[in-house]
């Protein structure tokens, strides 16, 4: 179990990097406003959700 919410963990982590390194410039290249603040609300959730899991597994080991 711990190795699969680590992997949860690090897949969270991926899906925000590439929202924040392509799809939010994309938006910001296109000039969509409103997909490029969710993108990045988005991003931020997942770094966010990231890091409590991460938190949680150095906390139960």
């Amino acid at each position: 179990m711990i190795r699969v919410i680590g992997t949860a963990a690090g897949l969270l982590m991926f899906s925000a990097l590439l929202l924040l390194a392509v799809d939010y410039r994309i938006y910001s290249n296109r000039g969509w406003i409103r997909e490029q603040k969710s993108a990045r609300l988005l991003a931020w959730g997942y770094v966010l959700l990231s890091l409590l899991l991460l938190t949680g597994l150095f906390i139960y080991n």
